[in-house]
């Protein structure tokens, strides 16, 4: 039995292993910025400190962002879906908009990766 193509494969992966962290890094650090502005903006507003805290993603680690806010009160406006909110945004504004693009930023990374490998 004999396997054709076994050494291009074995480059691509080689190629694919070097290519991916990089460009994953990178994706991740526009996927954070789109987010933190989507939560920002379904964030309930009074004075405007919540969505200003939210629009600054945080970088935690090599691969690692943090999307939401340390103001006290945050949790509290997230998880109350009976709060009434005049000013705009509402409960579960953290939660929403990153259900509503999880795939979105699932398929931009596979897409980057692909259009950096030679």
């Amino acid at each position: 039995m004999e396997i054709k193509g076994l050494n291009e494969l074995n480059a691509k992966l080689s190629e694919l292993a070097k290519v991916a962290p990089d460009t994953a890094k990178r994706e991740l650090t526009d996927i954070a910025l789109d987010l933190a502005g989507k939560c920002s903006e379904s964030a309930p507003v009074d004075l405007g400190d919540l969505r200003g805290d939210i629009a600054n993603p945080r970088k935690e680690g090599d691969m690692d962002w943090k999307v939401g806010s340390d103001l006290v009160y945050c949790a509290v406006q997230h998880e109350h879906t009976e709060f009434n909110h005049p000013r705009g945004g509402g409960a579960k504004f953290l939660e929403k908009p990153f259900r509503a693009n999880v795939n979105k930023y699932i398929d931009a990374i596979g897409e980057a990766i692909v259009r950096n490998l030679k």
